[in-house]
């Protein structure tokens, strides 16, 4: 059981899977519905697959490379990590227009609405170059 918990597969869907949940729990949180957070994600749906594909392909690779080697590459994974997150945030900021203006943060708001997708595909290049090389740091190994 143990070996089956520690595999890179199974590593890999529960990272994708818990990026899902976090988009979810977010939105769910921020707008009070869990509909509306259906709706967004039926609208992003591309990116938001694609950037928690790439989450769960990345963390099964470090988990490989982990198993394989003491210590990883866990400065790669925490960052590239940070960035998926960052990515879904991104994907639910327009909903803090609510609040941040109160803030005096209207500009932020601003920005974040307006450069939505550009976020995303920035999270989702940024986990394909992390992608890329643990697969070349596996190679060497």
């Amino acid at each position: 059981m143990t070996k089956f918990l520690s595999s890179p597969i199974f590593m890999g869907i529960v990272a994708s899977s818990f990026l899902l949940t976090f988009y979810f729990f977010l939105m769910r949180l921020l707008t009070g519905s869990f509909e509306t957070a259906w709706w967004q994600f039926s609208t992003l749906w591309p990116y938001m697959t694609s950037l928690s594909a790439g989450f769960g392909i990345q963390s099964g690779l470090y988990v490989s490379l982990k198993n394989k080697i003491k210590g990883g590459s866990r400065k790669m994974m925490v960052g590239n990590s940070s960035t998926s997150t960052l990515g879904m945030i991104a994907c639910c900021a327009h909903h803090l227009t609510d609040v941040l203006p109160l803030l005096g943060l209207s500009l932020l708001t601003s920005l974040l609405i307006q450069f939505q997708k550009e976020i995303l595909l920035l999270a989702i290049l940024s986990n394909l170059a992390s992608i890329i090389y643990l697969i070349r740091l596996k190679r060497k190994i």
